[in-house]
């Protein structure tokens, strides 16, 4: 869950993902690249034979062609918009934006304007927003997911392959891919605040996932 700190300062208009503004242009710097190695995950695996429900799973928004801009593609992306621009280095928001920036699966249990803006932006997926706002949000899903009724994950550089219900989680089986974004939703069993979910790959090897309501 991204923290109080992070909402509070969102409302002071200082949002920041570590953008140094030099004479030269928008410079990345070296802590952003330490901190997203020093969170990275390390592979587990998780065993998928005990599974006991399949759930139903509907890909609303796909581009298998996308692939995540680089760091200074991405910086500079961000230096550009009014949201961003006027951001200092802070190294709390280094550690909550690189949160996005370093995840490959985001899930969601609540919806809202901000609460996707931001986290399409600090995840690299401004490119394909569009999409994204037309075909998951404009039959009700929205409502649906603030009622408890929907969840919702993101998926970088993986395919869903299966969502399942075991005991008292969710188990989503994804395959790596070198490129492609996907958004896909499912009917909720249970009323967590954070969705309970593991992610793994046909082998067993977990995809460490991050909670991206605000």
């Amino acid at each position: 869950m991204v923290t109080f700190k992070l909402n509070q300062l969102i409302k002071q208009g200082l949002l920041a993902l570590a953008i140094v503004v030099t004479a030269g242009g928008v410079q990345s710097t070296s802590n952003l690249v330490s901190t997203a190695e020093a969170v990275a995950p390390q592979p587990q695996t998780t065993s998928t034979s005990d599974i006991a429900e399949t759930t139903a799973f509907s890909v609303c928004s796909e581009a298998t062609n996308w692939q995540r801009p680089n760091l200074d593609q991405q910086q500079k992306q961000l230096s550009t918009d009014e949201r961003y621009s006027a951001l200092l280095q802070d190294k709390d928001f280094q550690q909550l934006a690189n949160q996005f920036w370093q995840h490959d699966v985001l899930s969601f249990t609540t919806y809202g304007l901000s609460a996707r803006m931001e986290p399409i932006n600090l995840s690299g997926l401004w490119a394909v927003a569009d999409d994204v706002w037309a075909n998951c949000y404009s039959n009700n899903e929205g409502s649906a997911i603030n009622e408890g009724n929907l969840a919702e994950a993101w998926v970088i550089n993986h395919r869903v392959v299966d969502v399942q219900w075991q005991n008292d989680h969710y188990v989503m089986v994804v395959e790596p891919s070198s490129a492609g974004m996907q958004v896909v939703q499912f009917a909720r069993l249970e009323s967590e605040s954070e969705l309970p979910l593991t992610v793994v790959t046909g082998q067993g090897t977990n995809i460490e996932h991050h909670d991206a309501d605000w």
